[in-house]
């Protein structure tokens, strides 16, 4: 049942995703307008704060639940603009892998070191920003501001924040 939702919000997000936002890798290639790729992005990170409790095997509070809704508006908009980019897609597959470990599964050797994770997590999510930053140093993309790029790393800011207040 788990597994067919999954699938079926997979192939949801692949639909909506065939039209142009901007990939950064090699240059600007349109997949959809910025709205539509927020508006994804933000409708499936609501969907997965009211979900996520339902499929986890931890009993989450409600900053664990926001912090998996950033990861899940993190990883949309990085698979959705990876279409193009493999370097997106990574950085897709990294939240995925993060946000599977701390907000879904068990998986043993990430509980016997849940706090060396979570630094990973931070240092992960640091050079991701670092990474837009150096790309878009003046926070723009074809002479306007990047919509779509501040609202993610706003998210990962927010990532950064909740895995620290854990850690405390």
């Amino acid at each position: 049942m788990k597994l067919r939702f999954f699938s079926l919000l997979a192939i949801c997000l692949a639909t909506f995703s065939s039209g142009m936002a901007a990939a950064d890798g090699g240059g600007h290639k349109e997949v959809m307008p910025d709205e539509n790729l927020i508006g994804i992005s933000l409708l499936a990170s609501i969907v997965a704060y009211f979900l996520v409790p339902k499929i986890s095997k931890y009993n989450l509070d409600n900053e664990d639940k926001l912090a998996f809704s950033l990861v899940i508006f993190t990883i949309a908009v990085h698979a959705i603009l990876g279409i193009d980019d493999l370097k997106l897609l990574a950085g897709a597959a990294g939240f995925l892998s993060f946000g599977v470990a701390f907000y879904v599964l068990e998986i043993p050797f990430v509980e016997r070191s849940k706090t060396m994770f979570s630094y990973l997590l931070i240092i992960y999510t640091l050079a991701i920003l670092i990474f837009y930053l150096y790309l878009h140093p003046d926070l723009t993309k074809d002479g306007s501001y990047d919509s779509v790029g501040i609202l993610t790393k706003i998210s990962e800011i927010g990532i950064i924040a909740l895995t620290l207040r854990r850690l405390n």
